[in-house]
């Protein structure tokens, strides 16, 4: 059995205001959208390059996302303040692939 992978663009999980959903009630994150992953490397130069996304701690799940069967976010897997989302995402490794779209490169 095969295990998905998942490449960054680029070199850092800082997440976007437009990244998140909070709850505008409780201020909390709502789970189901947060940061952009794909589910291939190609494309990726442009965003930095791309990484690979390893050890995603189970407060944080991977979800498709959009109309793109390869776009995917790292989001909640439960409401959490913005502080705990981003320790979460400080647990994940992205190690650089040297994919890069243009084969002479």
């Amino acid at each position: 059995m095969s295990q998905q992978r998942y490449f960054r663009g680029g070199p850092s999980l800082t997440p976007r205001p437009v990244d998140l959903r909070p709850n505008p009630t409780t201020g909390l994150l709502r789970p189901g959208r947060g940061v952009s992953v794909f589910s291939e490397p190609g494309g990726l130069e442009r965003f930095g390059g791309a990484y690979e996304v390893m050890g995603v701690p189970p407060d944080l799940v991977i979800v498709q996302t959009g109309k793109n069967p390869k776009h995917y976010e790292i989001a909640p897997a439960a409401p959490m303040t913005m502080a705990e989302y981003v320790a979460a995402l400080g647990q994940i490794v992205l190690i650089p692939t040297g994919v890069a779209d243009d084969p002479s490169t």
